[in-house]
């Protein structure tokens, strides 16, 4: 066995161990799920349950307004997606082909932002969202977490590496600075488009700190919110707890939507992950 067949089983080898490590968890999670409660804490431990049922996921869509809680996410989520993009696609494109002054330290301090923790700077942004009269509201949760330094940073890379012989060409045709931003990057820019909307949806789907501080309306909740207050208890404690079966069925159901969007843009993301920084 030579050396290229020696790595390239290792390769395998490890791939499968890093596999198997992230797909327990949710294998777990979801036989749990599908356990009557009694069968959940058993001595030894089954991964088919002998009684498959569905009580959990149905108590959690009769108990808790699940559906409600899913449609504010998705407002959520999509309405800080869009306006990510609204403002980190011309801010990159900024950054990769205008010719202005101070553009690098511009920039730097745009990559400066991504060091600071979004925490840190929570409790003014909470007295800045009350004052403006956001607080409940869904423009007050979309707005603080549309501004992403990463996804200016994505756009800036993945923008330079593009041949500039075009946009030379559609200056000479008269194209302005708009059309060639609209009509040349844009439709060049998918995988990053879509790398970013990944980064973006995961991450305000899975937000819990400000929406849990901006959103104390249960019409506004998102779903992380409600399900951490109302299935998970973390403001009551452990012994309020409900039953572990229903706890894994809630955890499942929050986790379809945002795995379906990185299967559905797999193939993109992988692209644009593997072109951003290329020059």
């Amino acid at each position: 066995m030579n050396k290229k067949k020696i790595s390239l089983f290792f390769m395998y080898l490890i791939m499968f161990i890093v596999t198997v490590y992230y797909l327990i968890p949710i294998l777990v999670l979801i036989s749990t799920s599908l356990k009557p409660q009694g069968q959940v804490l058993s001595r030894t431990w089954q991964w088919i349950p002998e009684t498959i049922t569905l009580d959990n996921y149905k108590y959690i869509l009769q108990q808790y307004p699940y559906l409600k809680w899913t449609l504010n996410s998705l407002i959520v989520t999509g309405g800080t997606v869009l306006l990510t993009l609204s403002i980190s696609l011309p801010a990159g494109y900024a950054f990769a082909r205008l010719k202005m002054r101070r553009k690098n330290l511009l920039f730097s301090l745009v990559l400066l932002t991504i060091m600071i923790p979004f925490f840190a700077y929570t409790p003014q942004l909470y007295l800045l969202i009350t004052k403006l009269g956001l607080k409940n509201t869904y423009l007050g949760l979309i707005v603080p977490m549309s501004t992403s330094g990463v996804s200016i940073f994505l756009f800036r890379q993945f923008i330079e590496q593009l041949p500039p012989e075009l946009e030379e060409a559609a200056v000479l045709d008269g194209c302005s600075n708009w059309g060639i931003f609209s009509k040349i990057i844009l439709p060049l820019t998918k995988p990053a488009i879509t790398t970013s909307v990944i980064f973006t949806a995961v991450k305000s789907w899975n937000n819990l700190m400000w929406p849990l501080i901006a959103s104390s309306d249960n019409a506004v909740k998102t779903l992380p919110v409600g399900l951490s207050v109302n299935v998970f208890q973390v403001e009551t404690g452990l012994n309020n707890q409900p039953p572990y079966g229903i706890v894994m069925a809630a955890a499942l159901l929050s986790i379809i939507l945002p795995i379906l969007l990185f299967i559905f843009l797999q193939k993109y993301f992988i692209q644009g992950i593997a072109t951003t920084g290329l020059k």
